[in-house]
This record gives structure tokens, sequence and C-alpha cells, in this order.
């Protein structure tokens, strides 16, 4: 409650900062939600995922020339005016920019309150989560909403777009894990992961279908979606060549530090010098990020089978065997100084531990998300509420009584298995508190993710599940981000695809926090050993 407060009180502050975010803009005829969000998607990246929004649906930019030089992240802006001096153009380039760190350091400084005060209060309940529930709590009861979300949004947008990205340290250090035993153990986890993906997926849209059938709803679905005038009032998208998910400027230039930093390592290592840990961090860090830009830009039948994420871990492994055969470093030792965890502290901090740090305001920013698919939900409060029960329940004693049933032999592969239908970012909090490995509960869940967005449309129409919320609700539920952005050209589904991901993260997290919920999970997926 005192969260939720501190968030309501912020709103009041917001509201003289709104002024500075919107000095800049031109003035505009806003759209309603549900438009802004179809539209927003129809041009952005292919994959998304937010898990964001790249897999977090409606946070992606609205397709503008403006838009997409925000951040410096996509193409280059044309001229629109012969008299405008370049230094001015350059201004108004970086603003966006600016505005959006602005905004993302808020979420930091939201996170990082929150973390210190359940540190103290002893509160194991995870305070991403706590400040993602919080965030959504005051934009939706605050007097002051409309202009918090203004100041929240871009801030959400920067955050959710590299939301991927901050999860990649969790499959970095794979080598580190024991493994997954035998080839017997392996063919028992793919059958735990596709079993579960189809019973969610299939619990989840039939029990929607019950539902609308039972108090068939008045409203159409169609009505949500933006209107043939407004879809026609931009180019078609089948005639515009989709952007690229990531800018040239971004991706060579990340690794261009990759490579010059790397140099310096290896100077430095050669001089004995103390400066040489940080530049291998540094030379990591541009590493990782450039080889997800790389495997972001990749043709769309490239990514549906071969994720980003998988392109990203192997080739940032592939770096890290490179650094270790120039520093004298062994593989293994490269792979547990990316992410050393605890206390983050810049002098000694790898990779992986500067990205893990911003993943928890990546989750507070999901709650703007929420936010925005407020009118959604409301229209739809049955189905939501049904199809999340559904998903949470279903999935986490499911999974407990499969991985039981099946005998699987460690404790665990067991545990790492609860967050399978969990979008990655919350699937490591959830592998916190049960105690799993947090690398392979990524693992799993990403494998989970690309099953459903390979086969979970084709499923569904084998199946004969036509209703779009029921659809789109499943594959949330079922396949989180990777399934919800297989779907982002079902118009009627894909919006609720992505509050089915958003809603059973944040409810399956809460669900398996209850300690009564957790140890009877435990008890059913530990017994026999």
């Amino acid at each position: 409650m005192k969260i939720a407060t501190f968030f309501a009180l912020f709103g009041s502050a917001v509201g003289s900062t709104e002024a500075f975010l919107t000095s800049s803009r031109i003035a505009e005829r806003k759209p309603d939600v549900m438009t802004l969000h179809m539209n927003r998607f129809q041009k952005q990246h292919e994959f998304i995922q937010p898990d964001v929004r790249l897999y977090q649906s409606s946070t992606s930019f609205v397709p503008s020339t403006a838009n997409n030089d925000l951040y410096g992240l996509a193409t280059k802006s044309s001229e629109t005016s012969s008299s405008t001096s370049g230094l001015s153009k350059s201004i108004s380039k970086l603003s966006p920019l600016f505005k959006a760190l602005a905004s993302s350091t808020l979420f930091m400084m939201a996170e990082i309150l929150i973390k210190q005060v359940f540190k103290a209060k002893g509160i194991s309940f995870p305070s991403s989560l706590a400040g993602c529930c919080a965030m959504a709590a005051a934009l939706l009861i605050s007097p002051f909403h409309a202009s918090m979300y203004r100041v929240m949004e871009p801030g959400a947008k920067l955050l959710q777009k590299f939301l991927m990205v901050f999860l990649v340290p969790n499959l970095i250090v794979l080598p580190l894990c024991d493994g997954c035993g035998s080839v017997t153990e392996v063919l028992k986890i793919f059958s735990v992961i596709f079993g579960g993906f189809l019973f969610s997926l299939l619990s989840t849209s039939y029990s929607v279908c019950a539902v609308r059938k039972i108090f068939k709803p008045s409203t159409s679905i169609q009505q949500l979606q933006p209107s043939p005038t407004s879809s026609s009032a931009s180019p078609s998208v089948a005639t515009i060549k989709p952007p690229k998910a990531f800018s040239d400027e971004l991706t060579h230039g990340s690794r261009v530090v990759a490579v010059v930093s790397g140099i310096a390592a290896l100077m430095a290592h050669q001089l004995r010098s103390a400066a040489t840990s940080p530049l291998v961090a540094l030379s990591m860090l541009a590493a990782t990020v450039h080889n997800f830009c790389f495997g972001a830009r990749m043709p769309k039948k490239v990514t549906k089978v071969i994720h980003p994420l998988v392109t990203c871990t192997t080739l940032t492994w592939v770096w890290a065997t490179v650094m270790g055969a120039a520093t004298g470093t062994s593989f293994l030792t490269m792979i547990a100084g990316y992410r050393r965890g605890g206390v983050l502290n810049l002098a000694t901090a790898g990779a992986g531990d500067l990205l893990t740090f911003v993943l928890g305001p990546a989750v507070v920013s999901l709650g703007v998300s929420i936010y925005e698919r407020r009118e959604l939900i409301r229209q739809n409060l049955k189905e939501v509420v049904t199809a999340t029960g559904v998903s949470c329940i279903g999935g986490l004693f499911g999974t407990a009584l499969a991985v039981r049933l099946l005998a699987l032999a460690s404790g665990e592969l067991r545990l790492s298995l609860f967050p399978r239908n969990i979008t990655s970012a919350l699937a490591v909090a959830i592998a916190d508190i049960v105690g799993a490995n947090k690398a392979l509960a990524v693992s799993f869940a990403v494998v989970t993710g690309l099953i459903g967005a390979n086969f979970g449309a084709s499923l569904l129409d084998f199946f004969g599940i036509k209703d779009s919320a029921a659809r789109g609700l499943g594959i949330g539920a079922a396949a989180h981000g990777l399934g919800t952005a297989a779907f982002i050209d079902e118009k009627d589904a894909f919006p609720f695809a992505a509050i089915g991901m958003t809603l059973t993260a944040i409810c399956g997290t809460v669900l398996v926090s209850v300690p009564v919920v957790k140890k009877l999970a435990l008890q059913i997926a530990l017994g026999g050993l």
C-alpha cells in the first residue's frame, strides 16, 4: 500500500515534468488507445518480444520518422527544412533519447527504492514485480495518470525494447550449470515443455470460449480494432518493407566498441594493468549488444526458428573464447567473470551484472503496459480473469505433477521447469523464489516460446478454436512473448495475446510467492526424491 501511495504521490510531481517532455512535440490529435496500439505494431519489429516489448506488445514505438530516430536506434531522419541548422537538427534528434533516458532513470530509482525497503523489512517478494503492480495501480487510480503516463512512457519503451538483451546473462552462464543429464532426461524435459505448452494453450483457450458462450459478450472484438479509415490513412503494411529491428549505427557502433575495447584489454593485460578487467567487461557488454542486434536483424524466417537470444548467446560465447585466448584465460573463467553476482560494483562488475541490473526496472515498466490496455481488459474482464486463473494455476500445479510423474532425476531440473510458460523476465524471479537454476529456467521458457511461435496458430486451427479472444489469451498464456509476437498478423487476437502474456507472468509470480502455494507445489514436484 505504501508503494502504491508512493507512485500516486509521485504523480503530482510529474505534472511539472510534463511541460519539459511536451515542449518539443508537435500538437496532434491522439487516436484511441487500441488504434495507437495497433499502429505501433504494424510497422515495428518482426520478432518483437517483448517479453518486450519487443515481445511486450503495445510499447513499441509509433512508426514515424521521429520515432524511428528515437534513441538513435533506427533509420536516419530526413531533412525537414533547408533552413534548419545542423546543430538544431542534431539537438532535435537527440531530444527523444534524453527524454527516454531521464524517464528510464525514474524506473531505476523506483526499483532501487522498493528493493531497499523490502530488504530492510525482510520481504522476499520480488521488488521488481511489486514495482510493476504499484506502477499500474498508480496510473489507474491517480488523478494525474495522464501526466504520469506521458512522463513514464518514453522510458518504458526504451527499457522494453532491450528487455531481451537484459535476459542474455542468464543464458551466457549456462556452461557453468551441471547440465540436463542423460538423453532420457532430455526427452522427459521436452515432454514436459511440449505437453505443458499444449495443456496451457488448450485449457486456457477452451475456458475463454466457454465463458464467452455463457455470457455472450455484447462488445464485438472488431469494434476494438482500428477503423478502416484510420488504417487506410497510412500506407499498406504489405507494401512497406519493415524497418530493421535495430539501426546500423547501433549494430556497427557496438561492434567497434567491442573490438577496440578488446584490443585495449589485451594491451592492458600485457602491461599487467588493473584496467584489464573493466576493459574486458566493456568489450563483452558491447559484444552482447551487437550480437543481439545482429540476431534480431536476421530475416523473419530465420528468427522464427533461431531466436535472437540463441544467436546472441552463441556469438557471445565465441567472443568470450576469443577474449580468453587473447588474455590467457579459460572459457569457463571468462563466463564466470561475465556475471559475478552480488552488489553491483562498477569497478569489478562483469558485463552480465550491468545488464541484469537493468532487468528489474524493465519489469517495473510493464506496469505501463497494463495501463495502456486497461480498456480492453475492462471490456473483456471475465475472459481475462478466467484465462489468467486457468493458465497460472494449471501451469504451476500441472507442471509440478508432470515432473513428478515423469520422475525427473534432479530436483533442480524439476523446479527449473516451473516457469516454463512465464515470460523470461519473471521466469528469473520465479526461479529465485523456488530455488531453481535461473539459467535453465530461462532456457526452458525460451524453448516453450519457440514452440508456441512456430506451432501455436496451427494447433489452434487444428482444434477448431477461432474466437480471437480465446486464441490470443491462449497463446499469450502458453507461450509468453515469443508466441505473442507470432500473432502480430492476427489483428483481433494480438492485443489479447499481449494481455494474456503480461497478466500470466505477473499473477503466476504472485501465486508462487504465496507460502502455502509454494509449499504445496514443491511437495508435489519434489515427491519421490
